[in-house]
């Protein structure tokens, strides 16, 4: 080798080892960076004509595991799906609080609770009553926040998924530079490993928002697309991610999904913070919504089911209804309800009982108004329909009260309600009651099958496109989807209506991830169901919103008086004289008057029937004129073993004022229970003669006591009742229990959520972070190496300067010798 060769081959050794030393130096100085790969530089022989001509450095490479980076990024999207979930739970667990804060709905629900009790305590004191409203007022604030509040949550969520849509589109853009330099300084042999360290971290980062998956080319640049494959994100250039932030949110609504070149891909995004965004936007939220929504619905049901089972003391001038009516209206009712005119002091001026199943049928609203008119109440009291609600008021100054005793008012989940409670007479708390629009409870989905059959019927008064009606029958493979298709085409078919105006009638409504079946019509409707779909899908009057709507009666609110706190008389009967009543001066003797079956055309040995009905049911008494006494009808009624058995007796006794015996038969518990007579159904031998009931004047002797509490007693152990029948709601199974357990079990099934979601945030955030220390031992920068592979590069250095030197030296001394 000549000293050419040598001095160019120390030069070679001389760059190789300076450019190793520079990177080793980039390498120290990014010690701390993140992302940072370590970087690599061989060194390569270069050869001249066979002989060795020196060294030059190789390829600029990087140790990074691929198989590692991308379990990394798998785990970085569940971490990212694991941040969203604790942060949002973390913010429920404050909006709920815990069953023992001051401010949890259990604690507002046993505030009124207490109050009842004072009320029931103190029932002619009026602070009591104040105490009720101002618990009921806070308690309904207290339902409006909270729904008011989930969907402020599910707003947020939909801002952020806007958010985090923009930072993809943008990384996917910064990655898409990347690509197009790493390929060009390849394409001129130039280093592209710092580039390539950069897109790793935009990859990551992308990873943590949305699942994918992603190949590189030859060329070095990387192919990504979401994560099972089959929708590219970025190929050669970016394809953008498209979402439509939602204007607002109420319960029962649903947000946008997020569109990639047109196609919805919603479903396909597996983890990242946007799978939790939606996540908790359309199912966690809308859980929470739904049991809030159970919880007020069977709050106002049960408060108002005793509410309207009493009455006030005085008794109000007027009941107005909440529910939002026409006077053709269908309602289906059966038992009989009672309306009484009284005076201020509580004391009967007349009564009625209206018996619903000999109303017209189908039964209207306006037959319900023509009953009440034409019965013995006439011209104390008057029902009409003002304003789209119905009323019943006191005329000449008379008062009203109601007594439900066993009417029942179908509901369209085949559910049933008292008269009152149903039409809303004396409502607590009140919504925007009306049957105009019938909503089933949330599906998971809406083409599974539903397992029943039967025929549902969807009927309206005469002022309705609906009406008469239309019906549809459903067999055990019909789903959600095909019971609209089915409705739509009834109405198309033998309603004669347009498919827009059927598809704006019946439709099916996204709640959240789930459907709802949605039938709206002009008038309020009537359901019934030889099956058991309605029930099955939980058909209901009632919508979504409902905890957020809920209120207070206004005219409860402005009077505290009409708060309910006794009961319309229905447990004591007594015969009467004078007007309306017969003297009996020997209890053993023939009744005067009293009616005996004539024969024919009834048969020999026929008795009349006076009935005593009650929760027990009916029991018959026979009577008749021609061998019974007042002694006789009271040891029939006290020989019957049901009346017995529920505290009904019977006595006899001797009025010295009025100079007669009387009968009085009595509910010793206090409950309802009302009496009947057959008389007018069978001739009598005499024409002037009458019935029991008519011949004795029996009936109620008094409305209402002044210090009657025996509905503020029922209104206090309404809350307390442990057999409160709740629905399926937000992931929460069917159960009886009590309003504030169901209150405390919402309350303690969120803060389980939250626990839940912080521990799998600190498990996923663990894995992340140790998947990435594995990956940093193995690609990062190790300084105790770096120093090492220095001191190597450094000899190297100086040997080859040494080299320089001593073929500099030798240049010298052949110079000197020539």
């Amino acid at each position: 080798m000549s000293l050419t060769q040598a001095l160019n081959s120390a030069i070679t050794g001389l760059n190789t080892a300076q450019s190793r030393i520079a990177i080793t130096s980039s390498n120290i100085s990014n010690v701390n960076t993140p992302g940072y790969s370590r970087k690599y530089a061989g060194q390569e022989s270069l050869t001249l004509n066979g002989q060795g001509a020196g060294v030059t450095v190789g390829a600029i490479t990087r140790n990074v595991n691929a198989g590692l980076q991308a379990e990394l990024r798998g785990e970085l999207g569940k971490a990212g799906n694991a941040e969203v979930r604790d942060e949002f739970f973390q913010r429920v667990q404050v909006l709920f609080g815990t069953p023992q804060s001051n401010s949890a709905i259990s604690q507002r629900i046993g505030d009124l609770s207490d109050a009842f009790e004072q009320m029931n305590s103190s029932p002619e004191q009026n602070s009591p009553k104040v105490q009720v409203l101002a618990a009921a007022t806070q308690l309904v604030d207290s339902f409006g926040k909270l729904s008011d509040q989930i969907q402020n949550l599910r707003s947020n969520a939909d801002d952020r998924i806007t958010q985090e849509v923009n930072q993809a589109n943008e990384l996917l853009s910064q990655i898409a530079k990347l690509n197009t330099d790493i390929v060009r300084l390849g394409n001129i042999d130039q280093p592209t490993t710092e580039l390539r360290d950069q897109r790793d971290q935009k990859v990551n980062a992308l990873s943590k928002i949305i699942n994918t998956s992603t190949y590189t080319r030859d060329d070095g640049s990387m192919v990504i697309f979401t994560a099972n494959g089959s929708r590219p994100l970025l190929d050669r250039s970016p394809v953008t991610l498209n979402f439509s932030p939602t204007a607002g949110y109420e319960p029962g609504s649903s947000g946008s999904g997020i569109t990639l070149d047109g196609v919805n891909i919603t479903d396909e995004i597996k983890t990242g913070t946007l799978r939790g965004l939606i996540d908790m936007r359309d199912q966690d939220l809308p859980q929470l919504a739904d049991q809030i929504n159970e919880l007020a619905i069977q709050l106002r049901d049960a408060i108002n089911e005793e509410h309207n089972k009493g009455t006030a003391f005085p008794p109000p001038t007027n009941l107005t209804g909440s529910r939002q009516v026409e006077g053709t209206d269908l309602f289906s009712g059966t038992g009989t309800f009672r309306v009484a005119a009284l005076n201020s002091a509580g004391d009967i001026v007349s009564y009625a009982d209206i018996d619903l199943s000999t109303l017209p049928s189908p039964t209207t609203v306006n037959d319900l108004v023509s009953a009440i008119n034409s019965s013995g109440v006439s011209g104390d009291l008057q029902a009409r329909i003002a304003d789209g609600r119905l009323v019943v008021e006191g005329q000449n100054g008379n008062r009203v009260a109601i007594n439900e005793l066993d009417s029942s008012v179908k509901l369209s989940d085949e559910d049933s309600q008292g008269l009152s409670h149903y039409f809303g007479l004396n409502d607590l708390f009140t919504t925007a009651k009306n049957s105009r629009t019938i909503t089933s409870a949330p599906q998971s989905d809406a083409t599974s099958a539903l397992g029943v059959s039967g025929t549902l019927t969807f009927a309206a008064g005469t002022s309705s496109i609906l009406s008469p009606s239309v019906s549809i029958t459903y067999g055990n493979s019909d789903n959600l989807t095909t019971i609209q298709n089915k409705l739509r085409a009834q109405l198309t078919g033998s309603l004669g209506l347009t498919a827009d105006q059927a598809e704006n009638m019946v439709y099916i409504a996204t709640d959240g991830d789930r459907s709802r079946l949605v039938f709206a019509n002009d008038a309020n409707m009537q359901v019934t169901d030889s099956g058991n779909l309605s029930s099955k899908l939980g058909l209901t009057e009632d919508q979504p919103n409902m905890a957020g709507s809920l209120t207070v009666s206004h005219d409860i609110l402005n009077d505290p008086a009409r708060l309910s706190r006794g009961t319309l008389n229905a447990d004591v009967y007594e015969s009467k004289t004078g007007s309306g009543g017969v003297v009996i001066a020997d209890p053993a003797a023939a009744i005067p008057g009293l009616g005996t079956p004539a024969t024919p055309p009834a048969p020999a040995g026929t008795n009349y029937t006076l009935n005593i009905v009650g929760k027990f049911g009916t029991v018959p008494i026979s009577y008749n004129g021609s061998t019974d006494t007042l002694n006789s009808i009271a040891a029939r009624i006290n020989a019957d073993s049901t009346l017995t058995d529920n505290n009904i007796n019977a006595e006899v006794y001797f009025d010295g004022a009025a100079g007669t015996y009387k009968l009085r038969v009595q509910d010793a518990d206090g409950d309802s229970m009302y009496i009947t007579d057959n008389f007018a159904s069978m001739p009598a031998a005499g024409a002037t003669q009458q019935s029991l009931v008519d011949t004795l004047g029996l009936g109620i002797p008094y409305g209402i006591r002044e210090g009657d509490n025996s509905s503020a007693a029922n209104l206090a152990g309404s809350l307390a009742r442990d057999d409160i029948q709740f629905d399926a709601a937000g992931g929460l199974s069917p159960e009886k229990t009590s309003l504030i357990d169901y209150a405390a079990s919402i309350i303690s099934t969120a803060s389980t959520k939250a626990a839940t979601a912080a521990d799998q945030n600190e498990f996923q955030n663990s894995v992340a972070t140790d998947l990435d220390t594995r990956i940093q031992n193995e690609a990062g920068v190790n300084l105790d190496e770096e120093m090492s592979d220095l001191i190597i590069f450094q000899r190297a250095y100086s040997a080859s300067a040494k080299v320089i030197s001593t073929v500099d030296e030798l240049f010298d001394a052949l110079l000197r010798a020539v």
